[in-house]
């Protein structure tokens, strides 16, 4: 980062206004400033801090690590910029020190080493687990100096599993490999979404590992400032990617429903990809967007994320997933609980086709492994209404039975 050139002014109305940024933001290493200048990815800033009606003045140095633009404020977001700081986290409470005595704010205590307390930064950054028998590739959700809560595909690792994970920083390009343990599966009804892992780092890198994550989590903290975030219920998955999709030239939506977690990132007015746990593209889409309650945040900005599945029309593919819907509405789910196990009878029998279909062969297959409904729809790379009412056929004709728990 080269030498700031340009100031920043960011002048809080009361202490009161400064003391919930100085607990949300600033102590955390980064701070959004409200503006609708025209600025640039990576330049180097200083941002000056003042107190309406106080004398103490703070300047900082840092980095513009994430843009709003003007646009985005027909989406509900407010433009601006998200600075992270470059000093360290010992200088930076010690720099805000004459805000703090303005405002009467404490202080935080360092965290006791002694005591579990080890607070988890929301983050969305690539990570992959190795165990003996398994390679994962995926993303975390949220991640702390013990530890991080990932994001797996499908195939999962069983709680007190050795691992050696590797987890990539957001900014610097640089990696840290660690061994850890599986602490706990995070399960929805068709099967495990999330692994809880607890890093366990020899005692010569744990200083290392904790820089490294202290570091990352300052910097997803900066990343993440100015974004929008909300209730699914108030405005609706499909109208809110529509709405996004129109105004940001770029962005990632994360949806949460329940225990699972869905990624989205569009540029240019194309989907670049959906992933919902094992699942991607328009399967992850659609049951995405079919979510009518939850929690969204959204950034103007694309975040890295491996996939297979090429890039479609935004428009295009949010018009197909609503079909998809739309059609699975037709259908009497009640009598398809994801939960519920499926197995084998017999082959099919006069039911006046010549052949099976293929999503009808796929579904016997699995059949005889007695999947759940969850664990078909979801190895079956066919839409998931297709899939469905295959299993709906096949359960009319006794060539299967679905057992319910």
């Amino acid at each position: 980062m080269g030498a700031p050139s340009r100031v920043l002014q960011l002048e809080f109305a009361s202490v009161e206004e400064f003391q919930r940024e100085h607990t949300a933001n600033l102590v955390n290493g980064g701070v959004f400033i409200a503006t609708e200048e025209p600025a640039t990815l990576r330049t180097g800033v200083t941002v000056e801090l003042t107190i309406a009606g106080e004398t103490a003045k703070v300047r900082l140095d840092g980095e513009i690590v994430h843009i709003v633009p003007p646009e985005m404020a027909e989406a509900g977001a407010q433009p601006g910029v998200a600075v992270q700081f470059s000093c360290t986290q010992t200088a930076l409470r010690a720099a805000l020190g004459p805000l703090c005595q303005a405002a009467g704010a404490p202080r935080p205590e360092p965290p006791d080493a002694g005591r579990r307390k080890a607070p988890r930064v929301p983050a969305q950054v690539p990570i992959r687990i190795k165990a003996p028998d398994v390679s994962l590739s995926g993303h975390t959700r949220d991640i702390s100096l013990c530890g991080v809560l990932v994001s797996v595909p499908g195939d999962s690792i069983p709680v007190g599993a050795r691992v050696y994970v590797t987890i990539d920083h957001p900014t610097s390009g640089e990696s840290l490999g660690v061994d850890a343990t599986v602490t706990r599966q995070i399960a929805t009804k068709g099967g495990v979404v999330a692994l809880a892992i607890e890093f366990d780092p020899p005692p010569e890198r744990q200083e290392e590992v904790r820089a490294f994550i202290a570091d990352l989590q300052s910097a997803e903290h900066s990343r993440r400032l100015g974004g929008m975030r909300g209730s699914l219920a108030e405005v609706g998955a499909q109208h809110l990617l529509e709405m996004l999709g129109q105004t940001a030239p770029s962005g990632t939506l994360t949806v949460s429903h329940e225990n699972e977690e869905g990624v989205i990132g569009f540029e240019g007015k194309m989907l670049c990809y959906a992933q919902l746990g094992a699942i991607s593209g328009m399967k992850a889409l659609t049951r995405i967007l079919g979510w009518e309650e939850g929690s969204f945040e959204f950034h103007a900005r694309l975040e890295p994320m491996m996939s297979e599945d090429p890039p479609m029309l935004l428009d295009a593919a949010i018009l197909e997933a609503a079909r998809h819907l739309d059609e699975l509405k037709t259908l009497d789910l009640d009598l398809l609980p994801l939960d519920a196990k499926v197995r084998f009878q017999s082959a099919p029998a006069g039911s006046g086709r010549e052949e099976t279909s293929k999503v009808e062969g796929a579904v016997l297959d699995l059949a005889r492994g007695e999947f759940t409904i969850r664990r078909i729809v979801d190895m079956i790379p066919e839409p998931d209404v297709e899939i469905l009412r295959a299993l709906t056929f096949l359960a009319d004709l006794g060539s299967i039975t679905i057992v319910s728990h």
